[in-house]
């Protein structure tokens, strides 16, 4: 059966084409797609998310709900529209959904998924960690009822996209990013250290193209993005890597061990702090720090380069599955 699943987004067209790819798989259930600034602004990616399942087909049977519209305590970020966009999808003006708008938001819809699927739930954080961590501000028990959480963000031993050490989404709302992985919650970060070695290439893009109309939608958004990055290097797999992930870490390598988000300083705001543990070599890493000595109690998973199954290959290979009919 598949599995209870939700994904929370900030589309983007790596968003958009994870949504595509988590349901070419056939692995889940998607109970709830919910929306959170990132990208671009939380009205945008809220309107982007209802217009996508629109697209997709699926809008009469999976709610897309309205998120964050800022960071917990900072202001409003820069958004991406370098490589989005200005709307967020490219240069597509996809037609809204007719579903009535969801009433409730994007944390709220987490919460009461976590009750009705409690230790079957996982959520899959492809934007900045803004909606998770309100919903473990309003009910920490988020943390223990949730079998995983899965999330795009972060950088553990490579340099950051937006600033020289920082990844976007970690950057774009640090508190939030720093809430999540101290509070408890079984993760896996799959940062820039896995999604720069997985890449969509100009050749991957012909294969869409070839496949005719179904794929139309997808060709556009994909050419749009490789050709914002280095169509002669291929464009990086950021968030439909972490959807992968969800049902198969081997596309992956990970390691156990503790994340520290830094929140204090803006040189270094939102680098990840990669903490390794080994159950057969212990160092009592930051010792002199009882604070930081106390986080090293609680640890996830951490992805810190490609692995042995070809995720590029199965990206493709998934799209073709699921045609758009837009």
């Amino acid at each position: 059966m598949p599995a209870p699943i939700v994904l929370d987004s900030d589309p983007g067209i790596d968003d958009a084409v994870a949504l595509q790819y988590l349901l070419g798989t056939g692995l889940w259930d998607l109970r709830a797609y919910t929306t959170v600034g990132g990208n671009v602004p939380a009205a945008q990616t809220f309107r982007n998310g209802r217009a996508l399942a629109r697209a997709f087909g699926i809008d009469r049977d999976v709610p897309v709900h309205r998120g964050a519209g800022r960071p917990l305590t900072r202001l409003p970020y820069a958004a991406a529209g370098e490589f989005h966009g200005p709307a967020g999808l490219g240069a597509e003006e996809l037609s809204d959904s007719t579903a009535p708008e969801q009433t409730e938001s994007s944390a709220q819809a987490m919460l009461r998924l976590s009750r009705e699927h409690e230790g079957e739930l996982t959520v899959c954080a492809t934007g900045p960690l803004t909606n998770v961590a309100l919903a473990l501000s309003e009910d920490p028990g988020f943390a223990r009822r949730v079998k995983r959480l899965v999330f795009m963000g972060g950088a553990a031993e490579v340099p950051g996209n937006i600033t020289p050490v920082a990844e976007f989404n970690a950057w774009a709302d640090p508190d939030a990013a720093d809430l999540v992985v101290s509070s408890g919650i079984p993760y896996t970060m799959v940062g820039l250290d896995a999604t720069h070695g997985w890449r969509f290439h100009a050749e991957d893009l012909r294969t869409l193209e070839e496949a005719g109309q179904g794929m139309a939608l997808t060709s556009r958004l994909m050419s749009w993005y490789l050709n914002a990055y280095d169509p002669a290097s291929g464009c990086p797999l950021h968030d439909p890597l972490a959807v992968g992930v969800c049902a198969d870490e081997s596309f992956v390598t990970a390691a156990d061990g503790t994340v520290v988000v830094e929140t204090a300083s803006e040189l270094t705001r939102g680098k990840t702090v990669f903490i390794p543990y080994d159950a057969d070599y212990p160092r009592p890493y930051y010792s002199e720090s009882p604070l930081v000595s106390a986080r090293t109690e609680h640890r996830g998973r951490i992805a810190l380069g490609t692995g042995p199954r070809d995720f590029a290959k199965d990206f493709v290979n998934t799209l073709l599955k699921r045609p758009v009919a837009a």
